[in-house]
This record gives structure tokens, C-alpha cells and sequence, in this order.
């Protein structure tokens, strides 16, 4: 099964109901950066517990696909996903910005590039985009580690959204595959116990 990113540059989202989530500005670098697994912390849920470029200890569960590989973790400070991909950047919203789980609307049969908020983050998010060329991005949860992975987790065979709030159309966006609510306790433990 070929896993990838849907990417489109106007994505109108559905508003109703959807909680303001000012996220930190909008920064280039990355936070997280490349993860070198140093272990294996559950095998059943596939969560492993490595390093990041700069030495920090994180628990992250990766989805690999052919042209993406996504991790999404919790380090000392915060929840995170952190995506890359081949892809060429299509949209960089600009803060203010929410984050919700998201699944793509159809209309006639066809895919649109229109979401329907299946559940907001309600804290606050930074979004860092690493190389302003390429589709790369990562989200760090300010807020409550376990609602964004709660959040994340309800993106499973749909998407995870960031979306500039002062231009609706300007989104940017990750399939999530594999990552369920099943997974969420074993990273919970695995940063309790070893971070």
C-alpha cells in the first residue's frame, strides 16, 4: 500500500463550530529535527524512544509511507508531529492559526478540497516550516500533550489541518494512516518513564 501526502494549495474548510486555536507564530527552523531510535519501548504499539539532532530524549511512533515519513511523539516539553516529505510547499498559513482533525469532503463522488472539523486542538500550537521550498512541516503542542494526540489520533484515515484563521483557504495539511488512540497510552508511559 503506496502511503502519501494529499497536498492542494485552496482548501476552503468548514468553520462551524470550530474553536479560534492562535497558534504561535508561524517559524522557519525545526524544533524536533531527523530522530535517531535508540531503543524500543513497545513493540505491540510500535512506539520507540530516540534522540533528536539536538540530544533530546523523545517517545515517537513513526509512519513511514514512500514519500513521507511522519513521527508523531512526545518529548519533555510537549507533543509534537513532525513531517518529511519530497513534496514541494504549496501554502505556508500565516498565523493566527487553528489545528483540527479533518476529513475531506465529497461531493458527486468526487474528492474537494473542503474539510469538515472532526475535532479541534484547543491549546495552542507552534507551526515551524524547516525549508520554505519543500512540504516539511512541524506542529509542538503548547498546550495539553495529551489533546493533541487525542486530536491526532481522530485524524487517523483523514488529515491533520493548519489553518490560517485570517485566511481560510490557505491551509497545510498531513494524511494520518496508522496512528490510533490505542497508541496514545504507551507514549504516555514511555515519556513518564523514560524522558
Amino acid at each position: 500500500m503506496v502511503r502519501f501526502r494529499w497536498r492542494h494549495a485552496p482548501v476552503a474548510v468548514a468553520l462551524a463550530c470550530v474553536p479560534a486555536c492562535a497558534a504561535i507564530a508561524q517559524e522557519r527552523g525545526d524544533p524536533i529535527g531527523p530522530i535517531a531510535r535508540e531503543a524500543v519501548f513497545d513493540r505491540a504499539q510500535r512506539v520507540n524512544v530516540g534522540k533528536t539532532k539536538s540530544g533530546k530524549r523523545v517517545c515517537y511512533y513513526r509512519e513511514q509511507g514512500s514519500s513521507h515519513s511522519l513521527d508523531i511523539g512526545m518529548g519533555v516539553d510537549a507533543a509534537f508531529i513532525r513531517l518529511e516529505t519530497g513534496d514541494s510547499r504549496d501554502a505556508t498559513p500565516r498565523a493566527p492559526l487553528r489545528v483540527f482533525a479533518g476529513q475531506r469532503i465529497e461531493r458527486a463522488g468526487y474528492a474537494t478540497d473542503q474539510f469538515t472539523v472532526l475535532q479541534a486542538y484547543p491549546g495552542q500550537a507552534g507551526y515551524y516550516v524547516p525549508k520554505p521550498e519543500r512540504g516539511d512541516f512541524v506542529l509542538v503542542a503548547k498546550g495539553d500533550g495529551r489533546a493533541f494526540l487525542d486530536m491526532v489520533a481522530r485524524a487517523r484515515n483523514e488529515f491533520v489541518v493548519v489553518q490560517s484563521i485570517a485566511d481560510p483557504k490557505s491551509v497545510d495539511y498531513v494524511a494520518i494512516y496508522q496512528f490510533n488512540a490505542r497508541v496514545i497510552p504507551a507514549l504516555l508511559s514511555c515519556a513518564k518513564t523514560r524522558l
